[in-house]
């Protein structure tokens, strides 16, 4: 589903959707990032709703608090997106719109960056309960992070 296109459409959505969705509760710890890029080993995570074509499709209209886990051997063919809560013409042409995973390699073919971790993160940004994300996915996340030694995620939204 893309954008109505429909600037009144589009308004009362957006002053519903406030409505529809609870906040996280607490601070966000924020670290100073000193390791070299060119030494690290980067993750993504995109709130876009990427996935394996092969991975189950998130439940959008519920507001689906899982993780899909992507190899960093993917193939762009074999990518997709199921979230339908924003215009993902321009992703749907080029998946690195919001999950850069091919523009990442590309980094650290140059020695920009020092690793592509093995394991990336798609998400849902639409997650209206969020204690599911907290409790279960987050957990599994760093787990996988940690397990790859990964020293810096990059956050990409939908």
């Amino acid at each position: 589903m893309k954008l109505s296109g429909n600037r009144l459409i589009e308004s009362i959505v957006s002053k519903k959707a406030k409505y529809m969705v609870n906040s996280i509760p607490g601070d966000i710890p924020i670290k100073k990032f000193t390791k070299p890029a060119g030494e690290s080993v980067f993750a993504l995570i995109t709130t876009a709703g990427v996935h394996l074509k092969t991975q189950p499709v998130f439940d959008v209209e519920a507001g689906d608090p899982t993780v899909r886990f992507i190899p960093a051997s993917v193939e762009e063919e074999d990518l997709m997106i199921s979230h339908t809560h924003f215009d993902r013409s321009d992703a749907d042409r080029d998946v690195n719109c919001v999950l850069p995973l091919f523009r990442l390699k590309e980094l650290a073919l140059k020695g920009i960056i020092g690793e592509v971790a093995r394991t990336h993160y798609g998400l849902m940004g639409y997650i209206p309960d969020p204690i599911p994300l907290i409790e279960a996915t987050i957990p599994l996340i760093l787990k996988q992070l940690k397990d790859d030694k990964v020293d810096a995620v990059i956050l990409n939204p939908g």
